[in-house]
């Protein structure tokens, strides 16, 4: 029986991972899967297959009135499941679904220092009203807090990562992205995609990238995708290292242009200092673009085997794999390919699709 599931967000838009799942349910399962945007919504890729409406919620400490709640109410009984993927729509989410009968699947996609004190209260407390909650690693689970994991039964909690739509990665072609970006043809190009945060630690890796080309034989050049707020910080830390035009600073692409960027690349490189899941590292492995990361759980874990790693902050560590894979394309080629194949085997939109599917076939029985 076709099952109906209706996912409630904050926002969404190009480069939003719950509606990559939902997609991926929708054209691999026999699911139907719609988003419930709080506070608003913009196009992405296949949201021809997946309808989403938004509340256009009040823009206030608390971001709903009444009216707002009764639409979100009437809107939810329509479905079979609901599964809320932020913390403050999915607070309301999950109540209004279980003031429904409602079967509830709360998805868990970011380490609890990832989000402020009263987020992670509202979720901690409006968990248990979920039938299952889904962490996109053990490293996120493992990031509850105490009180939660008492208040959260752990037969409720299930493992489900991201996935990689490989038709949309082998699309890209970066040919002639370096000639458009004026990166030099002889360069070793290291890129990584992600929000200029603390959590991303991007300081560490344009130092890393000053120290690598003062110890290789070939030039290092980066290429960084996302905005954020240091940015600024990030400009002057490229500069004081004597690299400002060395590092390109790309701001915010869409899904195309950075598998375009990764088309382009010799090295991925990722330092963060926490991560979930993260759905731009399991898109690099998969790319066939050989990566370094942090030794932080959610990469070692799924990546032991493929990819290099250095402690995080280690800007010295890191430097030394940038300069050793930058005179070895033999180990690239070798680090990327081994990466490609873990993640078709792991990692697909297919396979996240399916254990999903089975998910709601277990709570809708």
């Amino acid at each position: 029986m076709t099952v109906r599931a209706c996912y409630v967000v904050n926002a969404v838009d190009e480069t939003s991972v719950p509606a990559d799942i939902a997609r991926g349910l929708v054209e691999h399962t026999d699911a139907e899967v719609d988003i419930l945007a709080w506070f608003a919504a913009e196009g992405f890729h296949g949201d021809d297959a997946v309808g989403v409406t938004c509340l256009d919620a009040p823009d206030t400490t608390t971001g709903i009135d009444r009216d707002t709640y009764r639409r979100a109410r009437e809107f939810l009984r329509e479905y079979d499941v609901v599964q809320a993927h932020h913390n403050h729509s999915g607070s309301f989410a999950k109540a209004i679904g279980r003031r429904l009968g409602l079967p509830v699947v709360s998805r868990e996609g970011n380490m609890r220092r990832g989000f402020n004190r009263l987020g992670r209260v509202a979720n901690g407390l409006t968990n248990p009203l979920a039938d299952r909650v889904v962490c996109n690693s053990r490293a996120v689970y493992d990031s509850f807090r105490r009180w939660e994991r008492l208040a959260l039964p752990e037969a409720k909690v299930v493992f489900i990562p991201n996935g990689v739509e490989f038709d949309r990665l082998d699309a890209a072609d970066g040919d002639g992205w370096r000639s458009a970006h004026g990166v030099d043809d002889d360069a070793v190009l290291v890129g990584t995609a992600g929000l200029l945060t603390e959590q991303k630690d991007h300081a560490t890796l344009i130092r890393a990238v000053a120290a690598a080309r003062s110890a290789s034989d070939r030039p290092v050049e980066l290429a960084i995708a996302g905005d954020g707020p240091l940015e600024a910080d990030l400009r002057e830390t490229a500069r004081a290292a004597g690299v400002a035009d060395s590092v390109h600073f790309l701001g915010r692409l869409d899904r195309s242009a950075v598998y375009e960027l990764l088309d382009a690349l010799d090295v991925y490189a990722m330092p963060s200092r926490w991560e979930g899941f993260s759905a731009a590292a399991v898109e690099a492995v998969g790319s066939g673009t050989p990566c370094v990361f942090s030794t932080i759980p959610p990469f070692v874990e799924p990546y032991e085997e493929v990819a290099r790693f250095h402690p995080v902050g280690d800007h010295e560590a890191l430097a030394r794999h940038l300069v050793g894979l930058a005179a070895d394309p033999a180990e690239r080629r070798r680090l990327g390919s081994a990466g490609r194949d873990l993640v078709q085997r792991r990692y697909t939109v297919e396979r996240v699709a399916e254990r999903y599917r089975s998910l709601y076939a277990e709570i809708t029985d």
